[in-house]
């Protein structure tokens, strides 16, 4: 299953830009109106290019999905950030496998084995991999739904 961004965070991603924008515009322009106009605008075209972006990594993440099924079984997938670097995240039988954007230049490939998994939290957007010294924290959509998959595998194995 691929876990998709939903409205409710791209309007949160609207509002967050939006804000600080239109707060910006009107205390230069000492006017509430063209804060508010603006800030509107600033946020519905930021969110409206972020689900661009989002699609785009979906389609091209197609490939990698089809390179993995040929070789094992993915229960879930989805756009992920690990340490401020964005990429594509999946859970396949063998384990976690996050991939890059090809823009991000300090992240390689990390693969977490299955083996070596010993917990999973959620915090808020994230979820939490205990899996050696130092937890793995993951800003995913659906965390519950992701650690769900991650316990359910961890039980049959």
């Amino acid at each position: 299953m691929t876990y998709k961004n939903g409205i409710k965070e791209y309007a949160l991603t609207g509002v967050m830009f939006g804000v600080p924008m239109g707060i910006l515009f009107g205390l230069m322009h000492l006017s509430l109106l063209l804060g508010v106009i603006t800030g509107f605008l600033c946020g519905f075209l930021f969110a409206l290019l972020i689900f661009l972006f989002v699609k785009y990594q979906e389609k091209k993440f197609d490939k990698k999905r089809a390179e993995i099924t040929k070789e094992r079984k993915i229960f879930c997938d989805g756009a992920a950030t690990i340490n401020g670097n964005g990429g594509w995240l999946f859970f396949t039988e063998n384990g976690l496998e996050f991939y890059r954007h090809k823009i991000n230049i300090s992240t390689k490939e990390i693969v977490i084995p299955i083996n070596t998994i010993k917990t999973v939290n959620t915090y808020r957007n994230q979820i939490i991999i205990n899996a050696g010294e130092n937890p793995v924290v993951i800003l995913v959509s659906h965390n519950k739904e992701w650690k769900k998959q991650i316990e359910d595998a961890l039980t049959l194995s």
